[in-house]
């Protein structure tokens, strides 16, 4: 049984059932709102919730970046994998990669970066040229895309996802000088294979980089050349035969994803060979 006091209902209305109507209906109304106002805080959650994103969504950063083809019995997320899959990708380069005989006429050598997406399925798409050096260079560097097999396709909080992707690739001519410098050898501390981490180069600043004659004994370095390279930027300095400072700052500036590059000349009968190891940097 319902009983109202005088104080409520004066001055609303000397019916007390119509004004309990009036009340419900403020009630309902309210009710209404707060469900109005729950349902925009789902829905603005779901829009800002990271683990929600359109299936068309192109990423630059992921969980698990891809892998390029040949590393598939490794662990996934793994090094030993990440570098694998770049080891494997300097492979394929080094194979397919041709040199255009504009380039070769003209004597034209350098880096061409390019860009190009990896599809939830690992097919290579939207290939695209950062920057270009001229001489067919460009459109070589496209072609050597196009004939990439499927990667391993990036996978994100679970899904596999699409990723954009920047790849350096090299174009380096000096045939005669790769010739007389092919039987040398560089070493510089723990630096072996095709790529190399930060922390490896902070380690060897401190060790001296050695070239080996063909004779098979130690040669006097006459100058040394660091270069990296990233994202259509490189940076770069030289030495008189030591490790510098400046090229202490060079390695300081390495980033993941980068070519990181060696140029160390030696005397050779009166003329200087100029012996280059780059390696692509995995973390």
């Amino acid at each position: 049984m319902l009983s109202f006091s005088p104080h409520i209902i004066q001055g609303h209305t000397s019916n007390p059932f119509l004004f309990f109507q009036t009340k419900n209906r403020t009630v309902r109304k309210l009710c209404t709102t707060l469900a109005c106002l729950l349902l925009s805080l789902l829905s603005l959650q779901a829009q800002f919730d990271p683990f929600t994103f359109p299936g068309d969504t192109v990423f630059t950063k992921v969980e698990q970046m891809p892998y390029f083809t040949g590393c598939e019995l490794s662990e996934n997320n793994t090094q030993i994998k990440r570098e694998c899959s770049d080891v494997e990708l300097v492979r394929f380069l080094s194979r397919y990669l041709i040199y255009p005989e504009e380039a070769k006429y003209n004597g034209i050598e350098g880096t061409v970066f390019v860009s190009f997406i990896v599809d939830e399925n690992g097919l290579v798409l939207d290939p695209l040229v950062l920057k270009d050096i001229g001489g067919g260079c460009g459109k070589a560097a496209l072609d050597v895309l196009q004939e990439m097999p499927r990667w391993e396709p990036a996978v994100h909080h679970g899904r596999k996802v699409k990723v954009k992707m920047n790849l350096p690739i090299q174009f380096y001519l000096r045939a005669e000088s790769r010739d007389a410098a092919e039987p040398y050898s560089l070493s510089w501390g723990t630096l072996n294979g095709a790529t190399t981490t930060k922390e490896t180069l902070q380690d060897n600043l401190s060790r001296k980089l050695y070239i080996r004659g063909p004779e098979g004994g130690n040669r006097f370095v006459d100058q040394i050349e660091f270069i990296f390279e990233k994202d259509n930027r490189q940076i770069s300095a030289f030495s008189k035969g030591d490790i510098s400072a400046d090229l202490g700052k060079v390695v300081d500036r390495v980033k993941k994803g980068g070519l990181f590059t060696i140029n160390a000349s030696v005397q050779d009968g009166g003329r200087f060979v100029t012996v280059s190891r780059s390696y692509t940097v995995t973390k």
